[in-house]
């Protein structure tokens, strides 16, 4: 290549990083129309994917994760089943997530408690009726995965009352999340 972005190239990266930045789903997207892609030559394309890994990396490294998935992509089952926690509690809590370096993310298809209880937080009734309001919960379920900034307020959201998110997130075989961060 001549070092040289024509119009075609930017119309592709333009439609590539939107593409990513969608299916990252972290931040809602202003932009009503999804770019068109430029067709270009394979050998292009080539270079505007490693363009791409390039901004990705820029990008992030300036603190804005807009292109990087909320769940940490998984090598194996094992390491799967070792990152991923549950809560299964009463009044119809049942709910999968992940600890990341950036919180904690709830997946999509988690049910939240039918009910909260007398004493739960002020605030976080507050963020409880936001997620609905914006329809990430709707009828008690997660509709996408969500990032949480600590696993204590995504157990608190998904139990409906205070919760040590440390204790209440176990393994599928009954170890807290606690025990396992610090093995870590």
């Amino acid at each position: 290549m001549d070092n040289n972005l024509n119009k075609a190239h930017v119309k592709y990266l333009e439609s590539r990083l939107y593409e990513i930045a969608k299916d990252t789903d972290r931040y809602n997207l202003t932009n009503s129309n999804s770019p068109t892609k430029s067709s270009i030559s394979e050998s292009d394309q080539s270079e505007m994917e490693e363009f791409i890994e390039n901004i990705k990396l820029l990008v992030n490294s300036l603190g804005f994760k807009i292109f990087e998935p909320l769940r940490k992509a998984s090598i194996n089952k094992e390491e799967e089943e070792k990152n991923t926690f549950y809560i299964k509690a009463a009044r119809g809590a049942n709910a999968t997530g992940q600890s990341t370096s950036d919180g904690f993310v709830v997946f999509k298809d988690s049910a939240i408690a039918d009910s909260t209880t007398n004493s739960f937080p002020q605030n976080w009734e507050k963020l409880r009726s936001t997620l609905i309001k914006n329809k990430i919960i709707e009828q008690n379920v997660f509709t996408k995965d969500y990032l949480f900034s600590s696993p204590s307020s995504a157990a608190a959201i998904v139990m409906g009352r205070s919760a040590n998110g440390l204790t209440e997130w176990k393994t599928e075989d009954g170890r807290i999340l606690k025990s396992i961060e610090s093995n870590n």
